[in-house]
């Protein structure tokens, strides 16, 4: 597609992994981005569409970017990679956007806990906001976009508006259903088609990363601290998030009252989409869209939301935040469909 002139230069490191290509195949329908750069470390020095299989994009994959020539950098890189780079990125003019957990946390404390080692650059952090359009959490004017993870897109989307309603407790329960692809590309035999079939998995039952940025978000978004549990399972299937939610009422069912906020949080955006009966998560296969269903059950709120761990959960979502960013319209380049994998 041609791109209009003065079109803004994107960039995308970890350009070979499963969010990555997808992403890089997503820009390059775009109608305003320009795609310039891909980087992958352990693919450089190869054409994209040879790294990716279905992939159209003719550039050279590089083993770093060359941020002076960019508007924008997109990391899709492992934890912490891209908070290593960002502030080369930042102090070259270019926005950050990354799809990765390095920005989402506010607490640099919190990341030897969740991730292993210490935050490469806690300056950086006080520069980034989580953002999600809908619901008005971040700013158009930052530097670094941190994307919340799939899981936690999907918990935000589906908690927020009940919580800050006030018709519910501040305390949540997670139930989350999860892909094979959410684990990416290098992943270890543990994620082999023989290990998975035909079984469901509980895992990081002791706490998933994703846990305190669903809380982060929602306490700021409610203005009160919010208590979550969550517990993901792994499911066979290549695609999906499925996440229950249960909310204790405050002072007794109220279903109506919290569907009109969940009307007025919703009802304009062209990617969540409220839904009379729960859906199968292969109805956002490949998409941005989240759909979200709301019932009541005994003392509970329940509320099941469904995305893309991929699309909405990742890359779709990254060109979604890239047209927030930038003022462009928000669905630009979001109507095409990769089919990898």
């Amino acid at each position: 597609m041609q791109q209009a002139a003065g079109a803004p230069r994107i960039g995308v490191a970890g350009a070979t992994g499963y969010a990555g290509a997808e992403l890089v195949s997503l820009l390059l329908g775009h109608p305003v981005a320009q795609l310039t750069q891909v980087s992958s470390r352990s693919q450089a020095g190869r054409v994209h569409r040879e790294a990716c299989p279905g992939s159209g994009c003719e550039l050279e994959l590089t083993e770093e970017l060359d941020p002076t020539r960019l508007e924008v950098v997109i990391s899709t890189q492992s934890s912490l990679e891209a908070a290593a780079q960002a502030g080369s990125w930042v102090d070259s003019g270019a926005v950050v956007i990354d799809v990765s957990a390095d920005f989402r946390l506010r607490d640099p404390g919190l990341y030897p806990k969740w991730y292993g080692r210490e935050h490469p650059a806690p300056e950086l952090l006080r520069e980034a906001e989580l953002t999600v359009p809908e619901l008005e959490l971040g700013s158009r004017a930052g530097r670094i976009v941190a994307l919340p993870g799939c899981f936690a897109t999907a918990a935000i989307l589906a908690a927020a508006p009940a919580l800050r309603s006030g018709l519910v407790q501040p305390s949540l329960v997670v139930d989350g259903k999860t892909g094979i692809s959410g684990a990416g590309r290098g992943a270890g035999p543990a994620y082999l088609f023989s290990e998975l079939d035909e079984a469901v998995l509980p895992y990081a039952v002791a706490g998933h990363r994703h846990q305190p940025e669903i809380q982060q978000a929602l306490s700021e978004l409610s203005q009160i601290a919010v208590d979550v549990t969550f517990v993901p399972h792994l499911v066979p299937m290549t695609r999906g998030i499925c996440v229950t939610c249960y909310l204790p009422w405050e002072g007794g069912p109220a279903l109506d009252r919290v569907l009109q906020e969940y009307r007025l949080a919703y009802g304009a955006s062209p990617f969540v989409h409220l839904v009379e009966a729960p859906v199968p998560t292969k109805l956002a296969s490949r998409t941005n869209h989240t759909f979200i269903h709301l019932g009541s059950q005994g003392s509970h709120l329940v509320v099941e939301a469904v995305l893309d761990n991929l699309g909405r959960g990742a890359a779709w979502q990254a060109v979604q935040a890239l047209n927030w960013r930038l003022g462009l319209e928000a669905t630009a380049g979001i109507g095409r469909r990769p089919q990898w994998p």
